[in-house]
């Protein structure tokens, strides 16, 4: 939206940090190794089997892949878009391997390459689980170190590889590639939210928290205050003008990277430890409803998003200035992609997750989050 907006062109106030919110990605690949990895790791420290693969490979399914055939299938007809209804593009954009190839990883629909790598994780996770099972562990305190332990293994290895193959491009920046974009570079952001599920389930036993976090207990705001000032560093501190697509150095690179990361850990930690009933910021912003229904209907309007500011940039919305250029993109872009969004919802996703439990034996632990948040993020520049 804010590309069609002209807010990313480097000359207006708000484009620093409106092109920085494409941290929305590592957000979301952070909650997905929190609420996917606590479970196994849950069992794991408690002794009880692991979750069924059979059940955790349906539901994965059900959550990600109905939704998004029908959106790539509707996208693709309503766009024109190229090279998806052919001998390669069905089995490449609808089985979601699009992140391997250069000239496919934007294509379909193009914020979709993230799903790709989501569900590469999706098929680790459960060998990663039943890997550190086989490892012998004295009680939990030494499941607890091995797990952690082999996380940071997990981060490093994550560490070398993107260093390993950045390359600058012909305007002297990195260049985006396809090994940057998979999951072995995504590893060390999924490693963070594993971690914070060793961290969680090991500390929900306990009577009080480490001293480190004690603080978000009595102010959760605390965690969103580091995260803005990542945030403020990242969009002002690093060199960067704010322009969609502009050259990153090397070190602007890494910079970024780890500075989102710790906006999404400053943005999840008080929603993991301490009281959930305590301070205004969980009471009334995480608990807020239309934020929950936002959440609810997240995926889809992932999913649909893109398709509506096309479409409006077609029939040339950008050339009407209602009040301000800004207007037409969030007051009618952002509630028509939550109407779709709505609709697709109730029309498809829910009516799918009714059969999550035909397959496989239902999880353990009823109190955990089964499904988590989908990823959002821009397009990447190839």
């Amino acid at each position: 939206m804010a590309a069609y907006a002209g807010m990313e062109t480097g000359g207006t106030l708000v484009g620093p940090y409106v092109a920085r919110l494409d941290c929305g990605v590592t957000i979301f690949f952070l909650i997905s190794g929190f609420l996917l990895y606590r479970p196994f790791v849950r069992a794991r420290m408690s002794g009880d089997p692991q979750m069924d693969t059979k059940a955790y490979a349906w539901r994965r399914f059900l959550r990600i892949a109905p939704a998004y055939w029908v959106a790539l299938t509707l996208t693709t007809i309503i766009l024109g878009l190229p090279a998806v209804f052919t001998a390669a593009g069905i089995p490449e954009f609808y089985g979601l391997a699009q992140v391997y190839q250069p000239g496919t990883v934007v294509g379909g629909i193009s914020q979709a390459w993230s799903v790709s790598v989501e569900v590469s994780f999706y098929a680790m996770l459960p060998l990663w689980a039943w890997l550190m099972r086989r490892l012998p562990a004295r009680g939990q305190r030494g499941i607890f170190r091995q797990e952690l332990v082999a996380l940071g293994v997990m981060f490093a290895f994550a560490l070398v590889w993107k260093e390993a193959l950045i390359h600058n491009g012909a305007n002297g920046g990195v260049r985006t590639t396809t090994w940057l974009l998979m999951l072995p570079a995504q590893l060390d952001l999924f490693a963070l939210g594993m971690g914070l599920a060793v961290l969680s389930v090991w500390y929900q036993e306990r009577e009080r928290l480490p001293a480190l976090l004690r603080p978000l207990d009595r102010f959760p705001a605390l965690g969103w205050l580091v995260a803005l000032a990542a945030f403020l560093v990242a969009a002002r501190g690093i060199g960067l003008e704010g322009v969609f697509g502009e050259p990153l150095s090397r070190a602007q690179y890494t910079a970024r990277w780890y500075l989102y990361a710790l906006v999404a850990l400053g943005l999840l930690l008080p929603a993991i430890f301490g009281d959930q009933s305590r301070g205004f910021l969980r009471r009334h912003v995480l608990s807020n409803r239309v934020l929950m229904y936002l959440g609810l209907i997240s995926y889809s309007v992932f999913l649909w998003h893109q398709t509506v500011f096309i479409q409006m940039y077609r029939w040339n919305f950008q050339d009407h200035h209602i009040v301000h250029q800004y207007f037409p993109w969030v007051f009618i872009g952002i509630p028509i992609s939550v109407a779709i969004a709505s609709l697709s919802y109730y029309l498809i996703e829910r009516p799918a997750l009714r059969l999550k439990d035909r397959i496989g034996r239902r999880p353990q632990y009823r109190d955990e989050a089964l499904a988590e948040p989908a990823p959002a993020e821009p397009a990447p520049v190839t």
